[in-house]
């Protein structure tokens, strides 16, 4: 709700310093409207022509006084501008007035609890909402008898030392995530992203991969192929891809880490 009021308190002044630069520029303009003239350009030809009022006639503006045109047009563009802002500005004004009071998701919070337990919600809560996509049951890759142990703060077995502070810092920020949850991809099958996290705020699912190897050109080959299988499919780095990386000289930056879950998981 916050979050909403803000967006259209500074979709309003924003319009508001659009509507003074225009005025402003409107003001310094030595044509001001009248007569009325009108303009016609023809682009590819880089020709205009002008009719004065009362006379059905185009004349050919000559280089010289383009000018004249130059400010015409300008004054029924920000004419135009100033009559668009304030249609907008009448529409913003009325939702902070009037659609603010109560947004159509908050309404079922609204009820009485006993209520809620009889309905259910087109719009599910942000708990509601996570609560449903972390229940979604799924089969994890697995490990191997011979796998190393590492375990989280939750006591969830992952693969590495860095996938647990990966995973240890999505816990501390609250961002809900699962552990390679499979996906397919075209090109490769069913794969195991290493963490599939959500960000609650969008409601948007990334992405995230490890690549703890990167001086080993085997293991590299295979995940270079695997990044590129991603975008192939539409999720792409940087959109709803996060990748982090480390080589056995270069280890994986934890506040790096932090500044990636800020930027993409909590924004």
């Amino acid at each position: 709700m916050n979050e909403y009021i803000q967006l259209l308190q500074s979709r309003k002044e924003l319009l508001v310093k659009l509507k003074q630069k225009s005025l402003k520029r409107l003001g310094n303009l030595k044509y001001k409207g009248q007569p009325r003239y009108h303009i016609r350009v023809y682009s590819d030809k880089d020709q205009i022509y002008i009719r004065v009022p009362g006379n059905n006639e185009e004349q050919y503006l000559k280089s010289s006084k383009r000018q004249v045109a130059a400010d015409i047009a300008s004054y029924d563009y920000l004419k135009g501008i100033v009559k668009r802002i304030d249609a907008e500005l009448k529409h913003v004004n009325w939702l902070l007035k009037t659609g603010a009071k109560q947004l159509p998701e908050d309404y079922y919070e609204s009820l009485s609890k006993g209520r809620q337990k009889l309905i259910d919600p087109i719009w599910h809560t942000d708990e509601q909402f996570v609560y449903s996509w972390l229940s979604k049951p799924y089969i994890g890759k697995g490990f191997e008898e011979e796998d190393s142990e590492f375990y989280t703060d939750k006591n969830e077995r992952v693969r590495s030392k860095s996938e647990i502070l990966i995973a240890n810092a999505l816990g501390k920020h609250n961002v809900p995530y699962k552990y390679e949850c499979p996906i397919i991809l075209k090109g490769m099958g069913k794969i195991h992203p290493d963490f599939t996290a959500l960000n609650v705020k969008r409601r948007k699912i990334y992405y995230w991969e490890h690549l703890g190897k990167l001086d080993d050109p085997d293991y590299a080959r295979k995940n270079v192929f695997r990044i590129n299988t991603y975008e192939k499919n539409g999720i792409f780095h940087g959109e709803n891809l996060i990748t982090t990386w480390e080589t056995s000289t270069l280890p994986l930056d934890v506040k790096l880490v932090d500044e990636l879950i800020n930027h993409y998981l909590l924004e």
